[in-house]
C-alpha cells in the first residue's frame, strides 16, 4: 500500500486518516519538488518568446479583463 505526506522537520505527516503500528518499518522515496503539471522546459527562450508572442497576437487589444472575457464569449458564441 502506497501513502503519501509532507516532510516537517525530521517528521514526515501523512496525508488522510493513516494509523500504522508504532514501530512498523517504511520506506520513503521522495518526489520532485516541481509539480507534476510542470513539464521540464523543452524550447529554448527564443522559441518560447515566438511562442508566447504568437499567442499574444491572437489576444483582443485591451487590457481590461473584464472586456477580454466578453469578447471571448461572443467569439465562441459565434463559433
Amino acid at each position: 500500500m502506497t501513502y503519501k505526506g509532507i516532510v516537517r522537520g525530521s517528521v514526515i505527516e501523512l496525508e488522510g486518516e493513516v494509523e500504522l503500528p508504532e514501530g512498523t518499518r517504511v520506506s520513503i522515496i521522495p518526489e520532485p519538488l516541481n509539480p507534476p503539471w510542470v513539464s521540464p522546459p523543452t524550447l529554448t527562450l527564443h522559441e518560447w518568446l515566438v511562442a508566447a508572442r504568437g499567442l499574444r497576437a491572437q489576444l483582443p487589444l485591451t487590457s481590461d479583463s473584464a472586456d477580454i472575457v466578453r469578447q471571448l464569449r461572443e467569439r465562441r458564441a459565434s463559433r
